[in-house]
Protein backbone atom coordinates (compact mmCIF):
# COMPACT_ATOMS: atom_id res chain seq x y z
CA UNK A 1 0.00 0.00 0.00
CA UNK A 2 1.25 3.29 -0.96
CA UNK A 3 1.61 5.79 2.07
CA UNK A 4 0.79 9.38 0.60
CA UNK A 5 1.52 12.49 1.42
CA UNK A 6 -1.96 13.36 2.62
CA UNK A 7 -1.67 9.69 5.01
CA UNK A 8 1.22 11.02 6.53
CA UNK A 9 -0.24 14.53 6.88
CA UNK A 10 -3.61 12.58 8.82
CA UNK A 11 -1.52 10.23 11.04
CA UNK A 12 0.40 13.26 12.00
CA UNK A 13 -2.33 15.43 12.98
CA UNK A 14 -3.77 12.36 14.43
CA UNK A 15 -1.18 11.42 16.90
CA UNK A 16 -0.13 15.19 17.56
CA UNK A 17 -3.86 16.06 18.54
CA UNK A 18 -3.63 12.61 20.91
CA UNK A 19 -0.73 13.89 22.27
CA UNK A 20 -1.89 17.65 22.87
CA UNK A 21 -5.55 16.18 24.71
CA UNK A 22 -3.04 13.99 27.04
CA UNK A 23 -0.60 16.92 28.14
CA UNK A 24 -3.67 19.58 28.17
CA UNK A 25 -5.06 16.86 31.05
CA UNK A 26 -1.78 15.91 32.35
CA UNK A 27 -1.92 20.17 32.81
CA UNK A 28 -5.10 20.42 34.35
CA UNK A 29 -4.68 17.53 36.70
CA UNK A 30 -1.51 18.78 38.00
CA UNK A 31 -2.67 22.35 38.08
CA UNK A 32 -6.27 21.82 39.76
CA UNK A 33 -5.59 18.89 41.80
CA UNK A 34 -8.45 17.14 40.25
CA UNK A 35 -8.27 13.54 38.72
CA UNK A 36 -12.06 13.05 37.81
CA UNK A 37 -14.13 16.52 36.61
CA UNK A 38 -16.23 15.01 34.10
CA UNK A 39 -18.05 11.35 33.75
CA UNK A 40 -15.52 11.11 31.07
CA UNK A 41 -12.28 11.18 32.41
CA UNK A 42 -13.47 7.44 34.94
CA UNK A 43 -16.83 7.08 34.24
CA UNK A 44 -16.88 4.35 37.11
CA UNK A 45 -14.93 6.81 39.71
CA UNK A 46 -17.79 9.53 38.78
CA UNK A 47 -20.36 6.96 39.73
CA UNK A 48 -19.26 6.73 42.93
CA UNK A 49 -18.62 10.22 43.51
CA UNK A 50 -21.71 10.99 43.06
CA UNK A 51 -23.00 8.55 45.32
CA UNK A 52 -20.67 9.74 48.16
CA UNK A 53 -22.13 13.20 47.50
CA UNK A 54 -25.72 11.99 48.16
CA UNK A 55 -24.74 10.09 51.60
CA UNK A 56 -22.83 13.68 52.31
CA UNK A 57 -25.79 15.81 51.71
CA UNK A 58 -28.19 12.89 53.32
CA UNK A 59 -25.37 13.33 56.92
CA UNK A 60 -25.71 16.91 56.19
CA UNK A 61 -29.31 16.79 56.43
CA UNK A 62 -29.80 14.60 59.52
CA UNK A 63 -26.66 16.27 61.50
CA UNK A 64 -28.60 19.69 61.46
CA UNK A 65 -31.82 17.89 62.59
CA UNK A 66 -30.54 15.87 65.16
CA UNK A 67 -28.74 18.83 66.67
CA UNK A 68 -31.50 20.82 66.25
CA UNK A 69 -33.78 18.48 68.43
CA UNK A 70 -30.94 17.90 70.86
CA UNK A 71 -30.88 21.64 71.76
CA UNK A 72 -34.80 21.81 71.42
CA UNK A 73 -34.45 19.10 74.38
CA UNK A 74 -32.18 20.53 76.55
CA UNK A 75 -34.63 23.66 76.79
CA UNK A 76 -37.07 21.24 77.42
CA UNK A 77 -35.50 20.03 80.08
CA UNK A 78 -34.23 23.23 81.79
CA UNK A 79 -37.87 24.26 81.53
CA UNK A 80 -38.80 21.23 83.64
CA UNK A 81 -35.81 21.41 86.03
CA UNK A 82 -37.49 25.05 86.71
CA UNK A 83 -40.95 23.20 87.44
CA UNK A 84 -39.22 20.73 89.26
CA UNK A 85 -37.61 23.26 91.74
CA UNK A 86 -41.04 25.06 92.27
CA UNK A 87 -42.73 22.07 92.73
CA UNK A 88 -40.13 21.12 95.70
CA UNK A 89 -40.80 24.14 97.26
CA UNK A 90 -44.85 24.25 97.17
CA UNK A 91 -43.96 20.30 98.93
CA UNK A 92 -42.25 22.13 101.75
CA UNK A 93 -44.99 24.66 101.99
CA UNK A 94 -47.33 22.12 101.98
CA UNK A 95 -45.36 20.31 104.88
CA UNK A 96 -45.04 23.42 106.46
CA UNK A 97 -48.94 24.24 106.36
CA UNK A 98 -50.70 20.83 106.67
CA UNK A 99 -50.04 20.72 110.63
CA UNK A 100 -52.29 22.95 113.22
CA UNK A 101 -49.96 25.75 114.52
CA UNK A 102 -50.51 28.00 111.50
CA UNK A 103 -53.51 30.61 111.31
CA UNK A 104 -55.07 31.74 108.34
CA UNK A 105 -52.86 34.88 107.32
CA UNK A 106 -49.88 32.92 107.42
CA UNK A 107 -51.34 30.16 104.96
CA UNK A 108 -52.71 33.09 102.70
CA UNK A 109 -48.96 34.17 102.85
CA UNK A 110 -48.16 30.11 101.99
CA UNK A 111 -51.26 30.63 99.07
CA UNK A 112 -49.56 33.24 97.13
CA UNK A 113 -46.61 32.08 96.97
CA UNK A 114 -47.88 28.69 95.77
CA UNK A 115 -49.70 31.10 93.20
CA UNK A 116 -46.43 32.35 92.04
CA UNK A 117 -44.85 28.79 91.97
CA UNK A 118 -47.58 28.07 89.49
CA UNK A 119 -47.78 31.16 87.44
CA UNK A 120 -43.69 30.97 86.97
CA UNK A 121 -44.30 27.09 86.08
CA UNK A 122 -47.33 28.05 83.03
CA UNK A 123 -44.42 30.49 82.57
CA UNK A 124 -41.43 28.16 81.98
CA UNK A 125 -43.56 25.56 79.90
CA UNK A 126 -44.38 28.00 77.56
CA UNK A 127 -40.44 26.90 76.45
CA UNK A 128 -40.42 27.68 72.47
CA UNK A 129 -37.82 27.61 69.81
CA UNK A 130 -37.49 29.39 66.86
CA UNK A 131 -40.76 30.97 67.49
CA UNK A 132 -42.27 26.86 68.02
CA UNK A 133 -43.46 26.08 71.54
CA UNK A 134 -42.02 22.85 72.48
CA UNK A 135 -44.22 20.91 74.87
CA UNK A 136 -47.56 21.45 72.79
CA UNK A 137 -47.40 18.43 70.70
CA UNK A 138 -47.75 19.04 67.11
CA UNK A 139 -49.94 22.40 68.25
CA UNK A 140 -46.97 24.23 68.56
CA UNK A 141 -48.13 27.72 67.34
CA UNK A 142 -49.28 29.04 70.82
CA UNK A 143 -48.54 28.56 74.44
CA UNK A 144 -49.49 24.56 75.76
CA UNK A 145 -50.77 25.52 78.91
CA UNK A 146 -53.35 28.72 79.88
CA UNK A 147 -52.95 30.42 82.66
CA UNK A 148 -54.99 28.53 84.95
CA UNK A 149 -52.60 25.36 84.37
CA UNK A 150 -55.01 23.62 81.62
CA UNK A 151 -53.39 21.65 78.86
CA UNK A 152 -53.97 22.69 75.45
CA UNK A 153 -51.48 21.17 73.16
CA UNK A 154 -52.16 17.55 71.94
CA UNK A 155 -50.27 14.18 72.14
CA UNK A 156 -48.20 14.33 69.28
CA UNK A 157 -44.27 13.31 69.40
CA UNK A 158 -42.39 15.09 67.23
CA UNK A 159 -39.49 12.32 65.52
CA UNK A 160 -36.10 12.84 64.00
CA UNK A 161 -34.45 11.17 61.36
CA UNK A 162 -31.61 10.17 63.30
CA UNK A 163 -29.58 7.85 60.67
CA UNK A 164 -31.61 6.80 57.14
CA UNK A 165 -34.69 5.37 57.96
CA UNK A 166 -34.53 5.53 61.52
CA UNK A 167 -36.90 7.79 63.28
CA UNK A 168 -36.46 8.45 67.15
CA UNK A 169 -38.52 10.68 69.48
CA UNK A 170 -37.22 13.91 70.08
CA UNK A 171 -40.09 15.29 72.49
CA UNK A 172 -41.95 15.51 75.53
CA UNK A 173 -45.27 14.56 75.93
CA UNK A 174 -46.51 17.78 78.37
CA UNK A 175 -49.63 15.99 78.12
CA UNK A 176 -48.09 13.29 80.42
CA UNK A 177 -45.41 14.64 81.89
CA UNK A 178 -47.39 17.85 83.56
CA UNK A 179 -50.97 17.59 82.91
CA UNK A 180 -50.89 13.51 83.73
CA UNK A 181 -52.50 12.16 80.91
CA UNK A 182 -53.17 8.03 81.46
CA UNK A 183 -52.99 8.18 84.76
CA UNK A 184 -50.74 10.38 86.27
CA UNK A 185 -50.87 13.82 88.08
CA UNK A 186 -52.09 16.96 87.13
CA UNK A 187 -48.77 18.61 88.33
CA UNK A 188 -50.91 22.10 87.71
CA UNK A 189 -53.84 21.35 89.10
CA UNK A 190 -52.11 20.19 92.34
CA UNK A 191 -50.47 23.54 93.04
CA UNK A 192 -53.90 25.37 91.89
CA UNK A 193 -55.37 22.91 94.55
CA UNK A 194 -52.64 23.46 96.98
CA UNK A 195 -53.31 27.43 96.78
CA UNK A 196 -57.17 27.51 97.34
CA UNK A 197 -56.38 24.88 100.28
CA UNK A 198 -54.02 27.45 102.02
CA UNK A 199 -56.41 30.24 101.14
CA UNK A 200 -59.45 28.24 102.79
CA UNK A 201 -56.99 27.88 105.69
CA UNK A 202 -57.77 24.32 105.62
CA UNK A 203 -54.91 21.84 106.84
CA UNK A 204 -56.91 18.78 106.04
CA UNK A 205 -57.11 19.68 102.27
CA UNK A 206 -53.40 21.04 102.29
CA UNK A 207 -52.65 17.69 103.72
CA UNK A 208 -54.27 15.92 100.76
CA UNK A 209 -51.86 17.47 98.10
CA UNK A 210 -49.02 16.12 99.61
CA UNK A 211 -49.22 12.55 98.15
CA UNK A 212 -50.48 14.27 94.82
CA UNK A 213 -47.13 16.54 94.99
CA UNK A 214 -44.69 13.60 95.72
CA UNK A 215 -45.80 11.73 92.87
CA UNK A 216 -45.98 14.72 90.38
CA UNK A 217 -42.22 15.02 91.45
CA UNK A 218 -41.40 11.56 90.65
CA UNK A 219 -43.20 12.05 86.96
CA UNK A 220 -41.39 15.30 86.76
CA UNK A 221 -38.14 13.28 87.22
CA UNK A 222 -39.34 10.56 84.72
CA UNK A 223 -39.88 12.74 81.91
CA UNK A 224 -36.72 14.23 82.37
CA UNK A 225 -34.75 11.17 82.55
CA UNK A 226 -36.44 10.61 79.10
CA UNK A 227 -35.23 13.80 77.54
CA UNK A 228 -31.82 13.19 78.91
CA UNK A 229 -31.52 9.61 77.47
CA UNK A 230 -33.52 11.37 73.98
CA UNK A 231 -30.69 13.99 74.24
CA UNK A 232 -27.86 11.14 74.38
CA UNK A 233 -28.81 8.70 71.75
CA UNK A 234 -29.60 11.95 69.53
CA UNK A 235 -26.06 13.47 70.47
CA UNK A 236 -24.47 10.22 69.47
CA UNK A 237 -26.48 10.07 66.16
CA UNK A 238 -25.12 13.39 65.39
CA UNK A 239 -21.34 12.39 65.95
CA UNK A 240 -22.16 9.21 64.16
CA UNK A 241 -23.16 10.99 61.02
CA UNK A 242 -20.78 13.66 61.01
CA UNK A 243 -18.36 10.65 61.28
CA UNK A 244 -20.12 9.43 58.20
CA UNK A 245 -20.34 12.29 56.33
CA UNK A 246 -16.56 12.66 56.78
CA UNK A 247 -16.03 9.20 55.36
CA UNK A 248 -18.04 10.09 52.32
CA UNK A 249 -15.96 13.19 51.92
CA UNK A 250 -12.61 11.18 52.42
CA UNK A 251 -13.89 8.70 49.75
CA UNK A 252 -14.60 11.84 47.18
CA UNK A 253 -11.64 13.14 47.81
CA UNK A 254 -9.71 9.96 47.22
CA UNK A 255 -11.55 9.12 44.00
CA UNK A 256 -11.35 12.68 42.30
CA UNK A 257 -8.34 14.10 43.64
CA UNK A 258 -5.10 13.87 41.66
CA UNK A 259 -1.95 12.03 42.99
CA UNK A 260 0.24 14.49 43.19
CA UNK A 261 3.59 12.43 42.01
CA UNK A 262 1.54 10.74 39.37
CA UNK A 263 0.17 14.00 38.35
CA UNK A 264 3.87 15.43 37.89
CA UNK A 265 5.15 11.89 36.01
CA UNK A 266 2.45 11.94 33.93
CA UNK A 267 3.01 15.28 32.73
CA UNK A 268 6.60 14.52 32.09
CA UNK A 269 5.10 12.14 30.11
CA UNK A 270 2.52 13.70 28.24
CA UNK A 271 5.27 16.24 27.22
CA UNK A 272 7.46 14.21 26.07
CA UNK A 273 4.54 12.14 24.11
CA UNK A 274 4.19 15.29 22.08
CA UNK A 275 7.60 16.11 21.81
CA UNK A 276 7.91 13.00 20.14
CA UNK A 277 5.07 13.46 17.95
CA UNK A 278 6.08 16.29 16.79
CA UNK A 279 9.71 15.67 16.04
CA UNK A 280 8.65 12.54 13.85
CA UNK A 281 5.91 14.69 12.47
CA UNK A 282 8.43 17.00 11.23
CA UNK A 283 10.81 14.10 10.19
CA UNK A 284 8.72 12.75 8.09
CA UNK A 285 7.60 15.60 6.38
CA UNK A 286 11.13 16.77 5.75
CA UNK A 287 11.52 12.82 4.11
CA UNK A 288 8.35 13.31 2.23
CA UNK A 289 9.99 17.24 1.27
CA UNK A 290 13.33 15.30 -0.15
CA UNK A 291 11.43 12.17 -2.21
CA UNK A 292 9.54 15.51 -3.97
CA UNK A 293 13.43 17.27 -4.26
CA UNK A 294 15.11 13.90 -6.02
Amino acid sequence: MRVTDRMTFDRAAREGGQARARLDRAVAQASSGVRVVHPGDDPAAAARIAAERVTVARMDAIATATGRASDELAAVDAALGEVATGLARAQELATRYASAPYDAAQRASGAREVRGILASAVASLGVKVGGRYLLGGFRDGAPPFDAGGAYQGDAGVREVEIAPGVRQPAAVRADVAIAGAGGGVDVLATLGALAAALEANDPEAVRATLSPLARGTDQLASARGAAGAAMATLDAATRAGAAARDAARGAIGELADADPIAAASELALAQRALDAALTATAKGFQLTLLDRLR
